[in-house]
């Protein structure tokens, strides 16, 4: 993909692979493990697993996150290249852990939100006086009517895990999905499939969903609910998740 400038699928490739070693990591719980006595040799063997998922989705992430991966080297202690990446770092010393991003806080977010509400609503009454000009470079839709929180509140949006999924033969946009929301399961239809050509793949990844979404009678059978996604449509469209952390039926607020 990065040879045929397809980013945007290269980069789904790599999220994709990301899922899976997220699901290595939460199954194999090396935080419980780490509290059981006579379990240290266990406890390296998953942790080394880790860093060799981790070295490797780097070098994969290298050409479009350059600054990170550097960041990475540092780390380990070694430079991401192709042609060793199927080399696991065997006996090998890491530098001292640095988180490679700094969290931010709900209370730096809302400073920032205050400092720009005075740039915000100088903007806004320039654009009631100038009337925009769209052009047909513009990929952005413009945003939706304004709504109250409490329109905003019917929504109940839910995380849940896809158990299964796959082409529905007859259609060719839509995927079945067989969701686990933690105290029950349900079908939902989503019209991805050209985004997601191995559907198969999603399965143990975290997706949003709209839960109280009226159920839909289809020719395919009843989609219960709506996953979210962003994207202008087609193959160009990309499902929203989660934190590894999150679990089934856990609500989004």
């Amino acid at each position: 993909y990065y040879e045929s400038r397809e980013y945007n699928k290269a980069i789904r490739e790599i999220m994709a692979l990301t899922d899976k070693a997220n699901k290595y990591i939460d199954e194999k719980a090396p935080w419980v493990i780490a509290k059981e006595e006579g379990k240290e040799a266990e406890l390296q063997a998953v942790c080394s697993m880790g860093i060799e998922l981790f070295r490797v989705l780097m070098s994969y992430l290298k050409p479009v996150l350059p600054k990170l991966a550097e960041r990475a080297e540092a780390f380990l202690q070694a430079e991401l290249r192709w042609d060793n990446i199927h080399q696991p770092l065997l006996g090998h010393t890491l530098a001292p852990f640095k988180a490679l991003f700094s969290r931010l806080e709900k209370k730096q977010i809302d400073a920032v939100v205050e400092e720009t509400k005075g740039l915000f609503a100088a903007a806004n009454k320039a654009a009631e006086k100038t009337e925009a000009k769209p052009t047909a470079l513009s990929a952005v839709e413009p945003i939706a009517e304004t709504i109250t929180i409490d329109d905003f509140a019917k929504l109940d949006m839910r995380v849940a895990k896809v158990l299964k999924c796959e082409a529905v033969p007859e259609s060719n946009k839509l995927l079945r999905f067989e969701l686990d929301l933690g105290d029950h399961t349900r079908q939902v239809f989503s019209g991805i499939k050209a985004a997601y050509n191995k559907p198969e793949e999603l399965e143990g990844r975290f997706v949003i969903m709209v839960a109280n979404l009226a159920p839909r009678k289809m020719k395919f059978g009843v989609s219960e609910g709506m996953i979210l996604s962003a994207g202008t449509g087609g193959s160009d469209l990309f499902l929203l998740s989660a934190d590894s952390g999150v679990t089934a039926g856990m609500q989004v607020k």
